[in-house]
């Protein structure tokens, strides 16, 4: 079971919650994107309101891995400021700028608060795991 590359990845990561919340949120993406695009069934709450939820989290994850990257220091976490800015800038960018844009998005307060709930979410994990470590 260990020989599986997911598996083995997050086995070798830091922060190994925060990497299992992130792969099971692809994963739920990917079949919710299999499902609208086989079943052609939409429920309006999941296709517009858990993609944005996951979103978050996932972005910071791999800009985690960027950071992780450059610095070359895994025990960096990224704060509070950084993840709200980046929330910041998904609901400016994709709830007020692009709705002006094109008649193919619109502006949802919902979804601002989904993006700021992954966020939170997103600190969550780096916190719970972060502190216990410390123990």
């Amino acid at each position: 079971m260990a020989n599986i590359l997911p598996i083995y990845i997050m086995h070798r990561l830091p922060l190994k919650l925060l990497h299992f919340y992130v792969f099971l949120s692809l994963v739920l993406f990917l079949c919710v994107q299999a499902w609208k695009h086989f079943c052609g069934i939409r429920s309006n709450w999941v296709f517009h309101y858990l993609n944005d939820f996951l979103t978050i989290p996932i972005v910071a994850t791999i800009c985690l891995h960027g950071v992780w990257f450059l610095k070359k220091d895994r025990s960096i976490r990224l704060n509070i400021f950084t993840i709200l800015s980046l929330a910041v800038m998904y609901s400016i960018v994709f709830e007020y700028y692009l709705p002006k844009q094109s008649y193919r998005y619109t502006g949802d307060v919902w979804d601002v608060v989904c993006y700021f709930a992954g966020g939170i979410l997103f600190y969550f994990f780096q916190k719970v795991e972060t502190s216990a470590s410390k123990k």
